[in-house]
């Protein structure tokens, strides 16, 4: 049987190739906001710190290592390598979105944010769901 040169896809096979592909494409989304996010820094922390109050200083720190956890998770997918660790990384930094969006309304005492965070929130539940997907089709027991 051909084998396609990228880890674990039977070109035969359209299960196989569309879990490969969408394994590949959703670890390159995560490496390329990632590394966006890096770029961006100054904006990027300015945006994580709003409204966290005493917590601004938690908040910085996470700005450090949230993009860093979405390129480790998003490479590693991209690779086949260690998908444990991939899944670790990639579901901390996108479970940190909604979480983090949803507390800012609480600790600034200001429920009109609400609204606003509710979107962002929202998108990250639906990156969520994309990584539960990935997870269930490429990262089967052996």
């Amino acid at each position: 049987m051909d084998k396609c040169p990228i880890a674990n896809c039977d070109p035969h096979d359209p299960k196989s190739v569309v879990t490969t592909v969408l394994r590949l494409t959703f670890g390159l989304s995560l490496v390329f906001i990632g590394v966006s996010h890096y770029q961006g820094f100054s904006a990027f922390s300015a945006m994580v710190t709003a409204g966290l109050g005493p917590l601004s200083f938690f908040g910085s720190i996470w700005a450090f290592v949230m993009p860093a956890l979405l390129i480790v998770g998003g490479a590693l997918f991209v690779v086949y390598k260690h998908l444990h660790i991939a899944a670790w990384a990639s579901a901390l930094a996108l479970g940190s979105i909604p979480a983090g969006m949803l507390l800012k309304p609480v600790i600034s005492n200001d429920p009109s944010m609400l609204p606003a965070m509710m979107g962002q929130a929202i998108n990250a539940f639906i990156w969520i769901f994309v990584l539960i997907l990935v997870t269930m089709t490429c990262c089967k027991k052996k």
